[in-house]
């Protein structure tokens, strides 16, 4: 529910004192200033923003004079767009001209703009009606296209004609399933429809652009019910999430189609426990993309035997090759990818609960890959069906052992040992490759129990079972 008093008439104390500041000295200079799109969604929200953007009715060279007759340092960030960046030692604020957007050619930026003095014009040009609306430093709200109502409603509506927003800027049919998602809020029916029209364009924008995108949406609280709704839009830029919807496992351990058991997958990842200060909870992103990568092989791996009982055997493999090609063509980085295609690579992946082998395969992979890795298990097994969830206890050990080596202190790198390179020298090792053979000889038999952490078991242990043996 919105704030009464600040929707009806104003909200002391919303703004930040450098904002204030700011809106100030260009007001007294003469022009309007107000903040503007996200900040105030969020404060009508009763959210806590981080971050404020000003509009004004002052040009660039009028906003560049304000701010240099205050003595307030100034980056001029793309004047021809109409931005300036105050920098002030509590924050920044980027100022930009009310203007009119001209063409958009590449489907993504206008090829020029042009300022204009206008409110109203500049509002027109924005993208959803919930980003349109303007804060003035008394605490009150601008609002010409129905934003405080959609607000209310928890409706995400292009300003004027949809088609014609999505046309000029692809990515803004993203931006839209974001904030649905991110708010728990429905889409307009004609904007939905405009945005499955048009979707075709997002193959247009850049592979960064919509990674940020997507991120933002994957991580939301309401991700999954806008992916079932938007799962169409979703497939031009991931289109085995197309083939999946609807996919039956025929199998007793999954009472849902693979599309829907992904969706639960991604329900199950928790969210970030440092979601204070009033912000909305997120996700984890590698967690979250593993989570709706890490199925997505399953058609391609899908075999039906004679009874009627579906195998997907290797899908795993699969789903990792699917999720390299995916993340390669979003220019993902390159830690970001090796640990979301390796999360998608064993998220299937349960040993024996026995000491040595989890300690064996946690001096594989960093402590923090193999925490999300117990994460996506967890939340894949609760996806499946009651008869498919045995797998919980054998997860519930492995983690057990997992916990107390942890706890315990236990090595998991050679470079951990008490034993060092330089020891084995001095006990007439070879340099070279022989250095490096009794180092992971001896890591080895500390794993399996055979010799304790010290440098004076290890040496001991060396001289009686490695270099005697060699």
């Amino acid at each position: 529910m919105l704030d009464d008093k600040f929707v009806s008439g104003g909200k002391e104390g919303v703004l930040p004192r450098y904002v204030l500041q700011i809106l100030t000295l260009i007001e007294e200079a003469g022009y309007e200033a107000y903040v503007v799109g996200g900040a105030v969604r969020d404060i009508a929200l009763g959210l806590t923003p981080h971050d404020f953007d000003v509009a004004s009715s002052a040009y660039p060279d009028e906003m560049i004079e304000v701010l240099s007759a205050a003595g307030i340092k100034h980056v001029d960030m793309a004047s021809r767009h109409g931005t300036v960046t105050a920098v002030t030692s509590e924050g920044n604020v980027e100022i930009t001209a009310f203007r009119v957007d001209g063409e958009y050619s590449d489907l993504r930026r206008p090829d020029e703009v042009s300022f204009t003095r206008s409110i109203e014009e500049d509002v027109r040009r924005r993208d959803f009606t919930v980003n349109a609306m303007y804060l003035g430093r008394g605490g009150n709200i601008c609002d010409i296209t129905g934003g405080l109502a959609d607000l209310e409603r928890g409706i995400i509506r292009s300003v004027g004609e949809p088609e014609v927003r999505f046309t000029e800027d692809a990515l803004r049919i993203l931006r839209g399933l974001r904030f649905a998602a991110k708010y728990g809020f429905e889409i307009d029916e004609k904007t939905f429809e405009a945005m499955e029209k048009l979707s075709p364009n997002l193959r247009a924008v850049s592979g960064e652009r919509i990674a940020e995108e997507l991120k933002g949406l994957i991580c939301a609280p309401g991700a999954s019910d806008i992916i079932r709704k938007a799962y169409r839009i979703l497939g031009v830029i991931v289109p085995e999430l197309i083939t999946c919807h609807g996919f039956e496992q025929h199998s007793r351990y999954h009472d849902r189609d693979v599309f829907e058991h992904t969706l639960a997958v991604l329900d199950g990842i928790p969210f970030k426990e440092d979601n204070s200060g009033g912000c909305i909870p997120c996700r984890d992103a590698e967690l979250a993309a593993a989570a709706i990568l890490h199925d997505l092989g399953k058609p391609e791996s899908f075999v039906m035997n004679d009874d009627g009982i579906g195998h997907m055997k290797g899908h795993p493999e699969v789903s990792m090759r699917i999720a390299v090609r995916v993340l390669g063509e979003l220019k993902c980085s390159k830690e970001f990818t090796e640990n979301v295609t390796g999360l998608v690579q064993l998220h299937d992946t349960f040993f024996k609960p026995d000491r040595y082998i989890v300690h064996r395969f946690m001096s594989e992979h960093p402590l923090s890959f193999l925490r999300k890795l117990a994460v996506l298990q967890r939340a894949d097994i609760l996806a499946h069906s009651e008869y498919g969830q045995n797998r919980l206890e054998r997860l519930d050990a492995l983690e057990a052992i997992a916990a107390a080596l942890v706890r315990e202190g236990a090595a998991f790198s050679i470079k951990d040992l008490a034993v060092k390179g330089s020891d084995l020298i001095e006990e007439g090792v070879p340099e070279g490759p022989e250095v490096g053979k009794v180092l992971s000889e001896v890591f080895d038999a500390y794993m399996r129990g055979e010799v304790a952490n010290d440098a004076g078991s290890m040496l001991s242990y060396i001289r009686e079972h490695i270099l005697t043996v060699s």
